[in-house]
């Protein structure tokens, strides 16, 4: 149970290193405009192969093509600048410019409506088109840029940060099971940081909400201090009791190695734009008042081994068994895919969201064979869903704070040492 907890604790951690929204309404955005159907125009689908069809003219005319009809050989036809499009009705294939390009799927007419499959004909447009899996959306961007550079920018950008603000939603939840039914514990984890990064220091303070059985616990969880001077980094933990009360802990790590781990370096951002994969761009979206831009992409897991390599060889020499579980943990991580916002004007980090399951499970299920976990309580911890949003404020002009005193004198956690 100690490492268990240990876990969790760790979990919340990598906080510093998204909400699935599903309708039946599919959603096509063009250049970030969404296009508007009704039953007159008649309204986008998936198809029987997984495509998405969407009505021909409304479509392609707030594309800013010229759309025709040739009725005799049942052809749609586009025209936008030099490029021509024709799309024949229930044939595997479209037409560019007289050349065919086969396709998984074909247009049809429904209702006296003629609809097609949207990717095949914006690509052959030489359109960019993405599916945002969250909001149901097909994102279609007429030029197309490189969304990768605007990501390292903005990384770069946040390395010069000389503090922030950020508030942290984390939720989870996971089975419970006996031997007649399954139930669910939803957690909501509320975490509200200030940080500096000359030098290093950095506040957090969380509350948690606890759905168990459909009866609601609200409680504070935890205030925590972390400092990082040319070599010590020391962590003042406060866990309140049933009464509010903080319970103190300090813990002192002398490690020089560890502060190659919290900025980005000019080796750190090569590696980056290597491990960085994927990159896709969702379109703008306006934030209370602001314009954001919204990227999903997959850093590889690769990249941990690479930016703390000397860290977790040193981690793995240790005696401590959650110095080894953290440097196996790491060693075998899993490619991690997340949700970026960032702000139009100023190329800054302004949200991200991630799904930490897949870590979880990793943690768990290396957990699970070392520490012989009964399967009852195998199966909720690997079943453990866990979402987090962060959103970035105040930057360069963070909350100022002081460590109370009754958490600069805190023991020593001398088993963590």
């Amino acid at each position: 149970m100690k490492k268990i907890i240990f876990t969790l604790s760790l979990c919340l951690s990598l906080a510093f290193t998204s909400v699935s929204a599903f309708a039946d309404e599919v959603i096509i955005r063009i250049d970030s405009d969404k296009v508007i159907f009704n039953d007159n125009t008649g309204k986008p689908f998936i198809d029987k192969n997984w495509r998405t069809q969407v009505p021909f003219r409304q479509t392609l005319e707030q594309y800013g093509a010229t759309v025709e009809w040739n009725n005799e050989k049942r052809i749609a036809i586009a025209t936008k600048g030099d490029i021509t499009i024709e799309i024949p009705i229930g044939k595997n294939y479209i037409i560019k410019n007289g050349t065919k390009i086969a396709n998984d799927t074909t247009s049809i007419i429904i209702n006296q409506r003629t609809f097609l499959p949207i990717r095949k004909v914006m690509e052959a447009f030489e359109s960019e088109v993405e599916w945002d899996h969250s909001m149901n959306t097909v994102v279609i961007t007429q030029t197309p840029f490189d969304k990768k550079a605007l990501l390292l920018n903005a990384y770069q950008k946040s390395n010069a940060w000389e503090s922030f603000d950020s508030r942290i939603i984390m939720d989870m939840s996971m089975p419970l099971s006996d031997e007649n039914n399954i139930d669910q514990m939803a957690m909501k984890m509320k975490m509200y940081t200030s940080a500096f990064t000359n030098p290093m220091k950095i506040k957090m303070a969380a509350d948690v909400e606890v759905d168990f059985m459909g009866e609601i616990m609200s409680q504070p969880f935890m205030e925590m201090y972390m400092t990082v001077d040319d070599n010590t980094t020391t962590q003042y933990m406060g866990i309140y009791d049933e009464a509010g009360e903080l319970t103190w802990q300090k813990s002192t790590t002398e490690n020089e190695l560890l502060l190659d781990t919290t900025g980005y370096n000019e080796q750190d951002m090569e590696l980056l734009e290597q491990y960085i994969t994927d990159v896709k761009y969702f379109g703008k979206y306006n934030v209370d008042g602001n314009t954001l831009l919204k990227f999903q992409y997959v850093i590889t897991g690769d990249i941990f081994d690479e930016l703390m390599g000397e860290y977790l060889n040193l981690l793995s020499q240790s005696t401590a068994e959650e110095d080894i579980f953290v440097a196996d943990m790491f060693k075998d991580m899993k490619d991690i895919q997340l949700i970026m916002y960032i702000d139009e004007e100023s190329g800054e980090l302004s949200k991200y969201e991630i799904d930490l399951s897949p870590i979880i499970s990793s943690i768990f299920g290396s957990l699970s064979e070392t520490e012989g976990i009964p399967v009852e309580d195998d199966f909720m911890l690997n079943n453990l869903k866990a979402k987090m949003v962060v959103e970035i404020d105040n930057i360069n002009n963070a909350t100022f704070f002081e460590i109370p005193v009754e958490a600069l004198e805190a023991p020593e956690i001398e088993e963590l040492q």
